[in-house]
């Protein structure tokens, strides 16, 4: 349960939220300032996160720090680990996160390792920061974003549903490590969300379209998933096209899969 935001009379616990310039991590920014909680947030675009952070202050009337680093590399995680140092971490939001948009034989090798390193080292390294302090504590909550890619991979999408499935799989193992702590833990898998995702990834889609695979508001997704939160499911799929792509890659034949899944890209990019 979301609980316990004020450590004291006069200090708030944080939430950090990774990747928070825009999109998901703005999103969830919001969700936990609504709660009370001051806030940590990363980005990597200046001009756009100190707007949003001052959007934030003003509407919630919370601290917001700032921390301007790129958690693709160890430097900028030790960055963040650095700056949380002594301050009542009560929520981690594992949320930064970029796409490549290339078939995997085109890509740059070191755009490989950044993401993968984002999305498997960076999350591993932030979340053992903060967790010995909320098992002192007997109460926190981790959050870490992956995807419906994570169940159903992509062409063109090889490496970034691959690096998501580790999330699923590493939320589920701590699930049942933490068991008994008070320490609460999650992996969201969304589908399409409208935000600059795809554009930063050199992606073209329709965000327009209407129907099942519509894309879905940030500020929705956020709600439905820490609705699950609160009913202690530990794999979200909050959305309805996140949770027919799960069902079509658990029970339908792979090599049918395989067709579909070539077809559906073909389709939308």
């Amino acid at each position: 349960m979301i609980q316990d935001r004020t450590i004291s009379d006069k200090t708030k616990a944080y939430a950090v939220i990774t990747g928070a310039t825009s999109g998901l991590g703005l999103a969830y920014a919001k969700w936990f300032a609504g709660k009370g909680f001051d806030l940590i947030i990363t980005g990597r675009r200046r001009d756009i996160i100190e707007t949003r952070a001052g959007e934030i202050r003003e509407t919630y009337g919370c601290r917001v720090d700032i921390v301007l680093t790129d958690l693709a590399e160890e430097a900028g995680v030790q960055e963040l680990i650095a700056r949380m140092d002594g301050k009542p971490v009560d929520v981690l939001v594992n949320n930064a996160g970029f796409g490549l948009g290339l078939e995997f034989a085109d890509l740059d090798v070191k755009d490989i390792r950044r993401l993968i390193f984002l999305q498997t080292s960076a999350v591993a390294e932030l979340t053992y920061s903060v967790l010995q302090g909320m098992k002192r504590g007997h109460h926190g909550t981790i959050i870490n974003i992956s995807s419906d890619g994570a169940f159903a991979p992509l062409p063109r999408n090889v490496t970034y549903a691959a690096a998501k499935r580790f999330l699923v799989t590493f939320t589920e193992g701590l699930h049942m490590e933490l068991a008994g702590t008070g320490v609460q833990v999650q992996a969201v898998c969304p589908g399409f969300i409208d935000s600059d995702f795809h554009e930063s990834a050199g992606m073209h889609v329709d965000k327009g379209r209407k129907g099942m695979f519509a894309f879905k508001k940030p500020e929705a997704v956020v709600e439905e998933a820490m609705k699950d939160f609160e009913k202690g499911n530990v794999v979200s799929v909050p959305d309805l096209p996140g949770k027919f792509i799960k069902i079509l890659a658990d029970f339908l034949p792979k090599k049918a899969y395989y067709r579909l899944a070539g077809g559906f890209m073909k389709k939308i990019l």
